[in-house]
């Protein structure tokens, strides 16, 4: 209320914070996405030209591309309308060219498929066709990962919450195979199935995404740790400080995800098409 304190920054409002490194989580998390999701393709193409056995790896690329896609494009979006916020109602004039990043990224919920489409693509053609081996492989690497501690204590919680996150995500994949291996006894399963395969999709952006920021962040804490200077220093600060937020504030909703999966009934089905 002191009227002659001195002015700051809106950078030091915890809400514009909080917004910012959200932001700046899931645009660095994604950016690890395609770029994950393009060293996988270059190792197919090393070990085709060297006349190796690719299956497996083209059964994780496909697995990744409808993440991509679906997480990739409704997330971006998502953001944008963050980082609007952070504008306030200057954001949304032409002076600015966040409202035209908005209304471009819309398109990329949409085209090759709508996110709905994505996440049965990604349910029935990329796990169930596959039998889980694709995501096998990915879920097996993130426990690797997990294993060996990478990044010490100081992402021993953010190393938890992944853990917590992958086991409650092998949860919703076992309750969607479930239900539709029960279609046969009830038809109104499939439709419960339906009714989660988007939750399915967004639920393992999360989880991969999560995954991909740590390992950045294991890597920041051995380059601070070997004595990191100048502009480096914040730098390696702000990956470590994205995995520990993203950890703590977007992986336990995957908990929530796994809960609502599990108590999906198929009356929405039966539903009068007035009602709507």
């Amino acid at each position: 209320m002191d009227k002659a304190a001195p002015k700051v920054t809106i950078t030091h409002h915890p809400d514009v914070r909080r917004s910012l490194m959200t932001q700046k989580a899931y645009a660095e998390g994604m950016r690890s996405l395609v770029l994950y999701t393009a060293s996988v393709q270059d190792e197919i193409a090393i070990k085709e030209a060297a006349g190796e056995d690719a299956k497996a790896l083209h059964g994780l690329n496909d697995l990744l591309l409808p993440i991509v896609k679906g997480y990739g494009s409704e997330k971006g979006y998502e953001q944008l309308a963050q980082s609007l916020q952070t504008f306030g109602g200057s954001g949304f004039l032409q002076e600015y060219p966040i409202e035209q990043y908005i209304r471009d990224a819309k398109i990329d919920t949409l085209y090759e498929g709508t996110t709905a489409i994505q996440g049965q693509d990604f349910f029935f053609r990329k796990i169930v066709r596959d039998q889980g081996a694709a995501l096998n492989t990915l879920s097996e690497e993130i426990k690797k990962f997990l294993a060996v501690g990478t990044g010490g204590e100081e992402l021993a919680g953010a190393r938890d919450a992944l853990a917590k996150a992958a086991v409650d995500l092998e949860a919703i994949v076992g309750t969607m195979i479930t239900d539709l291996t029960a279609t046969g006894e009830d038809v109104k399963n499939i439709y419960k199935v339906g009714l989660n395969t988007t939750r399915l999709l967004l639920a393992s952006g999360d989880v991969v995404v999560g995954y991909l920021l740590l390992k950045s962040a294991a890597v920041a804490a051995e380059k601070l740790a070997a004595g990191a200077s100048g502009k480096d220093v914040p730098f390696y600060q702000g990956k470590i400080a994205a995995a520990k937020f993203f950890a703590a504030n977007v992986l336990p909703g995957v908990s929530t995800e796994r809960a609502l999966a599990e108590s999906v009934e198929g009356s929405l089905m039966d539903l009068d098409e007035a009602a709507f």
